[in-house]
């Protein structure tokens, strides 16, 4: 006897569709969100595209962009980065005031000074989520006594603690390989502000080609590199004197100049552009990793260079991402607004230059 035809009701055969349909699309969902999730957590793969450095260009999938952004202490404390998305910043200059102890992939820890630390995975993947750059440049040393020594006008070679410096960066450089939305740079502000301290063009160009080698010889490793200049980085004399032998057989490099008094005090917008020209001419590629308007005491009025910074399509991080009223260099006031108290507008100016 053949099987009885089991009928559905029309009803039935609609309701079944509409739950296939719906087993579809959480299908779709989950496997996407899973895909998301295992890129933030640490594949090699980004959301901005390859970055790559040619001549005096910054590329983005082989187009020269111009970055605009800020310095942030996301190592502290995670910030709002929705916030950061309504001020259209592009790349985030984190602050790596503990290098000796900072976290990598691990938990946050804390340190010898008594404060938190966030592991840099979490602060990459934060800015990642939200389509940014991120740059990891270490600032100081925590001894374990909890001393602060701050790489800010130093000759790196000359640190007891070099080899162990370098060691570190190995590992975050192990760490962030092949992730191109991660660059690294070598020091923060190196050297005297005047020259003094032993300071000639041949240590800048043995640290950093040192410090630049250290990094690549981890296989893979061929993220952009931030090399700084002399004089506490606001000068470009060694790079102009010396780049060329730098990037000798060296690839992905920035030079990084921080425009303080001598970018800020008495220049006219065609002398700051003069200056950056001049270095473009030269084939190398830069970026202003910092521009305040406080740095040794003097309030300085930032207007002329960033319109130089502007028609000279350059890239600038402002400094800095913080929010206290009454920190004349920082963006934000407490409650969260652009600050404008004491600092020529400072808040209001960038902010105005991020959107430009």
């Amino acid at each position: 006897m053949a099987p009885a035809k089991i009928g559905l009701s029309h009803n039935t055969i609609i309701m079944i569709k509409i739950i296939r349909a719906f087993l579809i699309i959480f299908l779709v969902y989950f496997f996407v969100a899973c895909s998301k999730e295992s890129e933030v957590d640490g594949s090699p793969a980004t959301t901005n595209g390859t970055y790559t450095i040619s001549g005096s260009e910054i590329l983005l999938n082989g187009n020269p962009v111009q970055l605009k952004g800020v310095n942030a202490m996301n190592t502290f404390s995670i910030g709002d980065h929705d916030l950061m998305d309504e001020w259209q910043i592009e790349i985030v200059r984190e602050f790596i005031g503990n290098l000796r102890e900072q976290p990598i992939s691990e938990a946050a820890v804390l340190g010898a000074d008594n404060k938190w630390i966030h592991p840099l995975k979490e602060i990459v993947n934060t800015n990642r989520a939200h389509n940014k750059i991120t740059v990891l440049c270490p600032f100081a040393w925590i001894e374990e006594n909890g001393n602060r020594i701050l790489f800010t006008g130093l000759n790196p070679s000359e640190q007891y603690f070099y080899t162990d410096y370098k060691q570190k960066m190995l590992e975050i450089a192990e760490h962030f390989k092949g992730q191109q939305d991660v660059w690294i740079e070598t020091w923060n502000e190196p050297y005297h502000w005047n020259n003094e301290n032993n300071y000639s063009h041949d240590l800048w160009l043995s640290n950093q080609i040192d410090m630049v080698d250290n990094l690549r010889s981890v296989e893979g490793f061929n993220n952009i590199i931030l090399v700084p200049g002399n004089e506490q980085g606001q000068s470009e004399n060694a790079i102009l004197a010396k780049g060329e032998e730098l990037l000798l057989n060296r690839f992905n490099i920035v030079f990084d100049l921080h425009a303080y008094e001598k970018w800020l005090n008495n220049s006219s917008i065609s002398e700051i552009k003069q200056r950056i020209e001049t270095i473009n001419n030269h084939k190398y590629a830069i970026l202003f990793g910092e521009i305040g308007v406080i740095n040794a005491g003097e309030l300085m009025q930032p207007s002329n260079f960033l319109i130089a910074a502007n028609e000279t399509d350059t890239s600038v991080l402002g400094w800095l991402w913080n929010r206290n009223s009454n920190d004349q260099n920082a963006l934000l006031s407490d409650g969260g607004l652009a600050n404008n108290l004491n600092n020529n507008n400072w808040g209001l100016k960038y902010r105005a230059f991020l959107r430009q």
